[in-house]
């Protein structure tokens, strides 16, 4: 993952990751890493492997404004429904 500044000058990629992390009634459900810089392409992924581990998700997605992006808003609709 590249960071917007550069201490150094010298354009080195340093290591950091975007960690996401799953949660029901204030209990971690799932959590995944990865090397995407913006939530926006992390939520599908995130969301299949915690249903790959439990079997199904849990309650209704809530997300932040950071996942903004029409894929996310569908599968997050789809999964509400499910649950209503």
């Amino acid at each position: 993952m590249k960071e917007d500044h550069d201490h150094m000058r010298n354009g080195q990629l340093k290591p950091g990751y975007n960690v996401q992390i799953g949660t029901e009634n204030q209990f971690i459900v799932g959590y995944s890493l990865y090397q995407c810089p913006t939530d926006t392409r992390c939520l599908k992924p995130h969301l299949e492997k915690v249903k790959a581990e439990l079997g199904n998700l849990l309650g209704t997605i809530i997300a932040d404004a950071g996942y903004g992006r029409e894929e996310n808003y569908a599968i997050s609709k789809r999964n509400t429904l499910k649950h209503l």
